[in-house]
């Protein structure tokens, strides 16, 4: 079967979207397939010996981007086209046979126009006009009731997403909170289809030692350092469970210097490494004492926790989105509700070595689910479908 991957982010330089198309795509491969990538994400054309076709464009991401990609399958008749985000969907979606399209939702871009679901630091109550005025202060360059003046544009924005997606031959959400909120929003065949994660080349990139230091002992974050992550509970949390274990951080974003700031004041010792090649991303989640998985926002199925199982490395998450779909509470990580209780469970990894490895061994079992072997034979139903 001949199938295209389209993307509007991917490696080298991508977050857990564009890798997780990354490992569809050797998947598929290995399965027989015929897979080709489409992406507007600079980088080498032949990444993984796969056939990954890299379009410049140049202006308006949200108006060039769809339209390049739609003038690139045009000519894609054989091919299943598979859609894994917003601009690729858009721009798949323009084309004459919609229904030969398959549409990954990765995020929250179909119900909420910044796709974090996050307003001011705290949940989203919703895309009405109202919450709207409260959402776009500080997001958008006007003072004030000024400002409002972007809300008929994002609600227009979100009709027109909605509306390609309804012509979709298959809607594919990344987990069961994501297929809710689509079907809350009158969005309807939607299946659930997990990202997938291969345990095995995961735990080889992992082996080698990386490129920088680490502590003998530490706890780790990874991510955007971002309102949505979490990040302002990560130095309370680490400082509340008293373990004295230093906190390594691999991201980049806006909080990044009041995350200097708040460790600082709290005394704790913080590595802020920024933004880190995968191979030593993973390599440090490998020899972690624990992650500490602070996430607000509605987590879609976080690619940093597929990767924590198939290293064994236990996390503390809090209890949102789909990260119950990935970890079960005390089986590969303790998933908890509120900052005080993160804070209990980084200190119960921190000081519990039997704990930890009850739980490695718990998540190791738990990464077969999201296995190649058990996902690609759903992948290809779903294209067959669309032929």
């Amino acid at each position: 079967m001949k199938i295209l991957l389209v993307s509007e982010v991917y490696p080298p330089r991508a977050g857990g979207a564009g890798w997780s198309t990354r490992a569809l795509a050797l998947a598929l491969r290995e399965a027989g397939h015929r897979v080709a990538v489409v992406t507007s994400s600079p980088g080498p054309p032949n990444l993984d010996g796969l056939d990954v076709r890299r379009l410049s464009v140049r202006g308006r991401k949200r108006l060039v981007v769809p339209r390049a990609f739609a003038t690139h399958v045009a000519s894609e008749d054989e091919a299943v086209l598979h859609a894994q985000h917003s601009l690729s969907a858009l721009g798949c979606l323009a084309g004459d046979r919609p229904r030969r399209v398959a549409v990954t939702v990765r995020d929250h871009w179909p119900v909420c126009f910044w796709s974090t679901r996050i307003s001011q630091g705290a949940l989203c109550p919703g895309c009405g006009t109202g919450p709207m005025t409260r959402c776009v202060k500080g997001r958008v360059g006007a003072p004030g009731p000024l400002a409002w003046g972007a809300i008929p544009y994002m609600k227009a924005d979100l009709a027109e997403k909605r509306s390609a997606l309804r012509r979709a031959g298959a809607i594919l959400a990344v987990s069961e909170a994501i297929a809710a909120e689509l079907g809350a929003a009158g969005l309807s065949r939607v299946e659930v289809l997990p990202n997938m994660v291969d345990a095995a080349e995961t735990r080889a990139l992992a082996s080698p030692e990386p490129s920088f230091a680490l502590p003998a002992r530490f706890l780790l974050f990874v991510g955007k350092l971002e309102e949505n992550k979490g990040v302002r509970l990560l130095v309370p949390a680490v400082a509340g469970a008293g373990t004295g274990l230093p906190l390594v951080v691999l991201g980049e974003g806006s909080l990044a210097h009041a995350l200097k700031f708040d460790a600082a004041a709290a005394g704790v010792s913080l590595v802020l490494r920024g933004w880190a090649h995968r191979e030593d991303v993973l390599r440090a989640m490998a020899r972690a004492t624990a992650i500490v998985f602070p996430s607000l926002w509605p987590e879609p199925l976080s690619r940093v926790l597929l990767e924590a199982l198939a290293l064994g490395t236990p996390v503390a998450a809090m209890d949102t989105g789909g990260t119950r779909e990935i970890l079960e509470d005390g089986r590969g990580g303790l998933v908890v509700e509120g900052a005080a209780a993160l804070s209990e469970a980084v200190g119960r990894l921190g000081r519990d070595e039997g704990l930890r490895r009850r739980l490695a061994e718990g998540a190791r079992q738990r990464a077969e689910a999201f296995s190649p072997a058990a996902l690609v034979p759903r992948y290809e139903a779903v294209y067959r479908r669309l032929r």
